[in-house]
């Protein structure tokens, strides 16, 4: 029996990857203008933001026939039954960055993130902060999670499986942001969402956890501003791990209750199905 040439491993990872092209070069698209907006004013920046969205929104999200394959391939879809482990699944998200990131500082692995004269400048006019955070907790988490867990994600997934997919789409994100030192708090990040994205099929859970992870980070910074174990070693380094280790254990629990909710294959057996020679008759 010949082998279709268009079912080879190395046809399969080339596809992929130019999907995965695709996909990010399509995110860079619609991210460009919005670095662009922070040129502006603040309010300026806002209304942009929100038009931006806007327009984002009806051209991937709303329904109508000229999208509706778009909007298919993207997860453009309700939660479902799950919604409720998504609820329970988005506080860990906050507390396993945070954790993650406090071992980096305590133990020198990372520095922290500082905001340039620009951006600085910026926040310092009116409105300039309530524009970052309208970025972080509802914009960039709209334009990332369709960049990312739709249009990367679910082409590579498609391909490969999802747990190539899911890994792949989560080294790519932690790498994305050109922030080396938080590399490994935005891979488990992106380990988490890439699995509840799958889970639920929907790529709104992706953008509710990632919303909550980046509020919860921002509402700990505010109420802790004095908070800094940088350089503090395994005294503060050790109970950090410890929490970031729990919360990891609540997400891959909650991540669990959302796959029973919705009958969904867990990745691992799936890409076992995928794998398993098919006999001809």
């Amino acid at each position: 029996m010949s082998v279709d040439p268009r079912r080879t491993r190395s046809y399969l990872v080339g596809t992929s990857l130019a999907a995965a092209a695709s996909g990010l070069f399509t995110w860079i698209a619609w991210y460009f203008p919005l670095a662009l907006l922070f040129q502006l004013s603040p309010p300026m920046a806002i209304a942009g933001m929100v038009a931006l969205s806007a327009l984002f929104l009806r051209v991937y999200a709303i329904p109508g026939r000229w999208n509706a394959r778009a909007r298919a391939r993207s997860r453009v879809r309700r939660m479902g039954p799950a919604w409720p482990w998504v609820v329970l699944t988005a506080p860990a998200m906050a507390a396993l960055s945070l954790g993650l990131w406090s071992v980096l500082l305590a133990l020198g692995m990372a520095t922290e993130v500082e905001f340039g004269e620009e951006m600085q400048k910026f926040l310092d006019r009116a409105w300039g902060e309530p524009a970052l955070y309208l970025l972080a907790i509802a914009v960039a988490p709209l334009f990332e999670e369709f960049g990312f867990r739709a249009w990367i994600q679910r082409p590579v997934e498609r391909r490969l499986g999802p747990e190539a997919a899911i890994g792949f789409t989560a080294v790519l994100f932690s790498i994305a942001h050109l922030q080396m030192d938080a590399v490994p708090v935005r891979l488990a990040a992106g380990l988490v969402l890439g699995h509840a994205v799958y889970a639920t099929r929907s790529i709104w859970t992706g953008v509710a956890l990632h919303a909550s992870w980046n509020a919860g980070v921002l509402a700990f910074g505010t109420v802790f501003p004095d908070f800094d174990p940088t350089g503090k070693g395994w005294r503060w380094a050790a109970p950090a791990a410890g929490v970031a280790l729990l919360s990891l254990l609540w997400c891959a629990w909650t991540v669990k209750r959302m796959q029973d909710e919705t009958g969904r294959a867990r990745p691992a057996a799936r890409s076992a199905a995928r794998s398993r020679p098919v006999e001809s008759s």
